[in-house]
C-alpha cells in the first residue's frame, strides 16, 4: 500500500494535458438563460466559457450563476433586466410596471451576458496539475479553462482532477 506522499508526488506529476477534455462546448452570449439552463442539462454539464456572435471569447457561466440570478431580490433583478433591454434596444424600460412584468419571465427576457463572469481564468497547456489546482483554489472556481496561444484548447474540472486521485 502506497503512503499518501508518495500518491501527492505521483499525482502532481500528471500535466494538463493528461487530464483535461479537449472536447469545449461553449455558450452564446446572446442565449436566454432558460436555453442555457436547458443546455447544461442537456450536455450534463455544470459551466461553459461564453462566446459573442464573432466566436470571441467574451466571458464564463455556470449553473451557479443562473441560481443567483433566480434567487436575486428583485431590485436586483430588476436592474439586470433594465441592463439587458437597454443593450439590446439602446433604450430605457419606461415604466416600473413594464419591468416588473417582464421580470415574470426573467428566464425568457434576460441572456447569459447578464449573469456571465467576464473574466476567464485560464492556465496553458505546459502547466502541472498542482498548479491547476492551486488556480482553481486561488480564484475558488471549479473549472479552469486550457489555452494554448490564447485560444481554449481544453477545460480541466475539480471532478477531472478527483478521478486522477488514487482509491484507497
Amino acid at each position: 500500500m502506497s503512503s499518501i506522499a508518495e500518491n501527492n508526488i505521483e499525482i502532481q506529476d500528471f500535466s494538463v494535458s493528461d487530464l483535461m477534455s479537449k472536447d469545449v462546448l461553449c455558450v452564446y452570449e446572446g442565449w436566454t438563460i432558460q436555453r442555457l439552463a436547458e443546455f447544461f442539462l442537456k450536455n450534463d454539464i455544470s459551466g461553459a466559457p461564453v462566446i459573442a456572435s464573432d466566436h470571441e471569447l467574451v466571458g464564463v457561466v455556470s449553473v451557479s450563476d443562473i441560481f443567483r440570478f433566480e434567487n436575486a431580490d428583485d431590485e436586483t433583478k430588476s436592474e439586470a433586466l433594465r441592463r439587458c433591454y437597454r443593450d439590446s434596444t439602446g433604450i430605457d424600460i419606461a415604466s416600473r410596471e413594464d419591468l416588473i412584468n417582464w421580470s415574470k419571465t426573467s428566464q425568457t427576457s434576460c441572456t447569459v451576458h447578464q449573469i456571465m463572469a467576464k473574466q476567464v481564468i485560464s492556465v496553458s497547456t505546459g502547466s502541472q496539475l498542482s498548479h491547476v489546482a492551486n488556480t482553481m483554489i486561488e480564484n475558488d472556481i471549479h473549472r479552469v479553462f486550457i489555452t494554448d496561444n490564447e485560444k481554449i484548447v481544453g477545460i480541466v474540472s475539480a471532478l477531472d482532477i478527483l478521478r486522477k486521485l488514487p482509491s484507497a
